[in-house]
Order: C-alpha cells, then sequence, then structure tokens
C-alpha cells in the first residue's frame, strides 16, 4: 500500500472534521487496536514527520542577538531577502546531521 501525503491545506473536510474529534480526544480514548506494533528495526528507520515535511513543523522563533563573521553575514545576505531564514536552514541542518550521531550538542570554547 503507497504511503499518502497530504499538507493540511490539502485535507477534504472530512478529514479536517477526523483530525479536530482527535485532537480534542485524551491519548487514552484513541482506539489504536488495528495498528500493529512497531519493531526495533523500524523504530530505528524512524523519522519525524517534521523532518519529512516542514509544512508540519512550526518551531516557535525566538528574537535573539547574535553576531556572525561579517563575511558569513554578507554571504548570506547577498541571496537577497529571506537570508536569516536561509541561516536558520543552515543551522537546522546542522543540526539534524549532529544530534543523529551524537548524543548532545558538540561544546565549543567560549570567551566568558
Amino acid at each position: 500500500m503507497p504511503i499518502v501525503r497530504k499538507t493540511v491545506n490539502e485535507l477534504s473536510p472530512a478529514d479536517e472534521k477526523r483530525l479536530k474529534t482527535l485532537a480534542n480526544m485524551e491519548d487514552g480514548e484513541i482506539d489504536t487496536s488495528d495498528m500493529p506494533p512497531l519493531s526495533a528495526e523500524q523504530l530505528a528507520h524512524f523519522v519525524p514527520a517534521k523532518l519529512l515535511n516542514r509544512s508540519l513543523y512550526r518551531p516557535v522563533k525566538v528574537p535573539i542577538k547574535i553576531n556572525y563573521d561579517a563575511d558569513v553575514l554578507e554571504w548570506f545576505r547577498s541571496f537577497g531577502k529571506g537570508y536569516q531564514t536561509r541561516i536558520n536552514a543552515a543551522l537546522r541542518e546542522y543540526m539534524s546531521v549532529h544530534c543523529l550521531r551524537e548524543p548532545k550538542p558538540p561544546k565549543y570554547n567560549s570567551k566568558k
């Protein structure tokens, strides 16, 4: 059976109604009896939906002050509008690669 992927914008009204009903239910109320348990091998290959389809994941944005090397910032800015989004995407890609390999974030020397 092929996997069908839809974004929230592509859902039928019936699917939207089902999702709203599920969202209002407690976890224990949801009937999962037709779902077979996942094997350890299946779980090892699990990839969160937020990594497969960014439209499903909307992280909270936190405004901060951060200092970049001038050449790095200029390079991202050279692509035009949206450079902060591109910087965030580059950091997220780095994070996802290192989160899969390392149990905790890498340590860097910082001047305090």
